[in-house]
């Protein structure tokens, strides 16, 4: 199988993953995100949820509909989709920074540090991406080489060799974030009761994290072999990171806002300990798993 073909069967896998992620949770998307006040989290929540399918889209389109297109065109519509998914990207590190910054709200130093870190690796990214555009193009010599060796047609382009610097501020920001993140629950451990939710904000930010840095990983080293086209392309050219980590990050919003309606609070309480020690509840043990109690007050009324 050549590069080319591998690069393509992975974005449409990636493709698949995002439409079967917005298929099975579509229902909550409504309940929670479909209704009441306009924030900031919830316009971010709606861009890394469909700007994905924008990107993807034109890559398709890209890659397999335009027949016969010129180098010129090829180069223009490949920059294009490259430019946005590296935005998207951006905004999806900025859904991971909004949630630290509301982990901690006590700490003016800690958020000026997680901010000028997303700043700073933002800008290196879209930096570093238009450094490389000018050595982003199509070639007549790729697009006879694509279609002598693969029967899928559209446009391509190799990869130059320094664009795996465009990922490398991926790797960095997740690293930052999830260091914070770590480092707060470390410190409101010593509570037991506040442990018990702090764990599952960790395990479903921990699993994020995770899943966003082996994608960046996977970005940077496959960018960086340029000698291997078989890895260099699928990792340059699929979207796996942004596919995957659009996906990531969305369940994590929806499990937020899950967590917090069952809570009946904020969902920026779930990252405020003083905050959330104003809630009365406990957890239980059920016929599957742990669930969450809220004690409510109960008013007679009075004659």
């Amino acid at each position: 199988m050549s590069a080319f073909q591998s690069a393509h069967y992975l974005e449409i896998a990636c493709f698949t993953l995002l439409v079967y992620d917005l298929l099975t949770t579509f229902g909550e998307e409504v309940e929670y995100f479909w209704s009441g006040p306009w924030s900031i989290s919830r316009v971010l929540f709606f861009l890394n949820r469909y700007l994905p399918f924008v990107v993807m889209i034109s890559g398709l389109v890209v890659r397999f509909l335009l027949l016969n297109a010129l180098t010129k065109s090829c180069t223009h519509w490949i920059r294009a989709a490259f430019e946005l998914s590296i935005i998207v990207i951006c905004i999806n590190q900025g859904i991971l920074f909004l949630r630290v910054w509301y982990m901690y709200s006590h700490s003016a130093i800690a958020r000026a540090v997680a901010c000028f870190s997303y700043a700073g690796c933002a800008l290196s990214s879209l930096i570093t991406m238009g450094l490389s555009l000018s050595f982003l193009k199509s070639t007549t010599e790729s697009l006879q080489l694509q279609r002598k060796i693969t029967a899928i047609p559209g446009c391509s382009a190799p990869a130059p060799s320094m664009i795996w610097t465009v990922f490398v501020p991926s790797t960095i920001i997740h690293t930052i974030l999830f260091g914070f993140t770590i480092a707060r629950v470390v410190k409101v451990s010593r509570d037991l009761q506040m442990d018990q939710l702090m764990q599952r904000l960790i395990r479903d930010g921990g699993l994020v994290f995770f899943v966003s840095m082996a994608s960046a990983t996977f970005s940077v080293v496959g960018a960086r072999l340029t000698t291997d086209p078989v890895i260099n392309g699928p990792a340059t050219w699929s979207n796996s990171q942004l596919a995957i980590s659009a996906v990531a990050v969305s369940r994590l919003m929806l499990s937020i806002r899950s967590l917090a309606g069952k809570l009946k609070i904020n969902q920026d309480w779930l990252f405020n300990p003083s905050e959330l020690s104003r809630v009365r509840w406990r957890a239980v043990s059920g016929d599957y798993s742990r669930i969450i109690i809220v004690e409510m007050d109960t008013h007679e009324p009075v004659a």
